[in-house]
């Protein structure tokens, strides 16, 4: 490491860290917003109402494990620790790229329909769907042979094991969950404008049980 590019790194890092610090408080207040509303739709029986929460929850718990092992990746030093976080980080891409598609499937369409969608924003719901599985069908091989054989370690070959482990690169690692993150980011801004509309009273009242509403 060139001595010089020490400051810089220090500077870049600790920057991060501030940066971390304010992302996550932000991420932590949505969590647990959504996750009020989520268990009152639970209690009160409105499934469709639970159905979209349920996918912000979702999208938030996803958008907070990419940016742990992303910090983790820019501060993992030893090449062991380096080549673990691309493997968890592999293994978590491969399992939310296709987790996601279903999610955003028939029943949560159903669900959107009972909202005011406009045509735009049909158009932009369906251009993230096209990313996702976009992402899914180019990586899923890659990322399907890390996650089996050195992720869940699912085969008991230890010496293919060590021969992929050591093909890993954390940098080809990184680049993919940055092409993931693309359609997630579009997802989380129309998760965010799809919950403003539940909050709006006359939506409300169109799903509010028959037996009222329980707070």
């Amino acid at each position: 490491m060139n001595p010089l590019s020490v400051p810089i790194i220090i500077w870049n890092r600790t920057m991060h860290l501030f940066q971390e610090r304010r992302r996550i408080a932000a991420h932590d207040a949505a969590f647990k917003s959504v996750r009020k509303e989520y268990e009152r739709a639970k209690k009160n029986g409105m499934p469709h109402y639970e159905r979209m929460y349920n996918v912000g929850l979702y999208v938030l718990l996803l958008d907070y494990d990419i940016a742990t092992l992303k910090n983790d990746a820019l501060f993992a030093i030893r090449e062991k620790k380096r080549n673990y976080v691309a493997r968890q980080l592999a293994v978590l891409l491969y399992e939310s790229s296709h987790d996601i598609p279903e999610l955003l499937g028939k029943e949560f369409r159903a669900s959107l329909k009972t909202l005011p969608l406009t045509d735009e924003d049909w158009k932009e719901f369906n251009e993230i769907t096209k990313q996702l599985n976009a992402f899914k069908e180019e990586h899923q091989s890659i990322l399907n042979r890390i996650r089996n054989y050195v992720g869940a370690h699912r085969d008991k070959n230890a010496g293919r094991q060590i021969e992929i482990l050591e093909s890993i690169e954390l940098l080809e690692i990184m680049n993919m969950a940055g092409n993931f993150y693309i359609p997630i980011r579009s997802l989380i801004s129309f998760m965010t404008k799809v919950t403003l509309m539940m909050g709006k009273l006359n939506v409300i009242i169109k799903h509010m049980p028959p037996k009222g509403f329980e707070s």
